[in-house]
């Protein structure tokens, strides 16, 4: 096992100990530092406690990660000081390792030990840039470039992250229909003339006027973005996502609609109207309207799971490791091989940093799922260890 420190090698001892893995030689470190101290004894036994996980990990999926270990602390403190500072990494570590991949499907085994991390090269995390296709077919590119845009009669502003219409408002009624277009590893804020704000997710394409005319605001995606729309109670907010539609007044949602994956809207507040194949459904704050094999379904769900990544943070609760890994793929612009598809079968909790290099992500993968990652120029082959 390679130099790690004090804290990182128990937590992998607890959880080689925990999946009944850990060698001879491991279980006897393992046993020395429970004798080193009763504090140690007490918090292994805490451990072992499935609400003891479940507490932790339910804060640890509502904050950011550089809060969230001051909030777990307080579930698991010892009473004395000096023992939350000694304390306080292994639970951290052992929270994450042991509840980022809290089960696995039964027929999943887990392999024979916990993988070393090997040194991976740097692939850094996506950024704001997009390219904007004008109604003549003029393309600009939108990428880290402040300054104040003024093309044959278009006017907008753009200041490398934010692409804002509001200044389109009064013109005249002839509104031409613009194009946003976000690569893979990219993103990109923009600003309608209404005042509706949208984020753009990765490998994402918004069609939109310049400016709104007549009792009817609409807009085109594909992909995946967050809406917040200014209110307007005589001219509803239309997104059509395929032959689907979403009508809605004034509110906060995400729409994701990739080609492939079940298109889904998921309410953070106010309310929307989802329409698919003659069939309408309401969806309300903390619901999600998914398309399914009998139609629009709706389900409560837990809306930071869909809408994490406008926060910053990849959030997942016992998501299929096969979806993760598109999301990664879309925002590192990387491709992910998978020779041994049973892999896909793992399910993933985790509250994952957006902006950190990807080999700081697969890190904590790898320890959890007990897999490990080659990575060769853009492409990530995944295995178990």
């Amino acid at each position: 096992m390679e130099h790690q420190t004090t804290f990182q090698r128990i937590a992998r001892l607890i959880l080689l100990s925990l999946y009944g893995k850990a060698e001879e030689s491991q279980m006897q470190e393992l046993q020395e530092w429970l004798k080193e101290d009763k504090e140690n004894q007490h918090f292994y036994e805490n451990v072992l406690s499935h609400s003891y996980l479940e507490k932790g990990l339910q804060e640890y999926m509502q904050y950011d990660s550089r809060d969230a270990w001051e909030q777990v602390k307080l579930k698991i403190q010892p009473k004395k000081k000096y023992l939350i500072r000694r304390l306080l990494p292994y639970a951290a570590t052992i929270v994450v390792l042991i509840g980022i991949l809290m089960l696995t499907r039964p027929e999943s085994p887990v392999e024979s030990s916990i993988p070393e991390i090997a040194t991976a090269p740097t692939i850094p995390p996506g950024s704001s840039k997009a390219q904007l296709l004008l109604s003549d077919g003029l393309q600009i590119e939108l990428e880290n470039k402040g300054n104040h845009q003024q093309i044959a009669g278009e006017h907008f502003l753009n200041d490398g992250k934010t692409l804002d219409y509001r200044q389109q408002s009064s013109l005249s009624d002839s509104a031409k229909l613009h194009t946003l277009r976000i690569p893979r590893g990219g993103e990109y804020r923009i600003v309608l003339s209404d005042g509706t704000r949208i984020w753009m997710n990765a490998e994402s394409e918004l069609v939109y006027p310049a400016h709104f005319t007549g009792n009817q605001r609409r807009v085109t995606l594909k992909g995946e973005a967050y809406f917040e729309v200014a209110r307007n109670t005589d001219c509803p907010f239309y997104v059509t996502i395929g032959d689907m539609e979403v009508k809605v007044l004034g509110t906060s949602f995400n729409v994701s609609a990739y080609p492939g994956d079940k298109r889904h809207t998921t309410l953070v507040e106010g309310s929307v109207a989802v329409t698919w194949q003659q069939q309408e459904v309401t969806v309300r704050p903390g619901q999600q309207a998914i398309e399914s094999n009998e139609g629009l379904q709706v389900k409560k769900v837990n809306v930071m799971n869909y809408v994490g990544w406008k926060e910053r943070r990849f959030i997942y609760k016992e998501q299929n490791l096969s979806e993760v890994l598109k999301e990664l793929e879309r925002w590192y612009d990387v491709q992910f091989l998978m020779p041994d598809k049973t892999i896909s079968h793992l399910h993933l909790t985790a509250n994952l940093p957006k902006y950190e290099n990807i080999d700081k992500v697969l890190e904590v993968i790898s320890y959890a799922a007990c897999v490990k990652f080659e990575i060769k120029d853009r492409t990530v082959t995944i295995r178990r260890d």
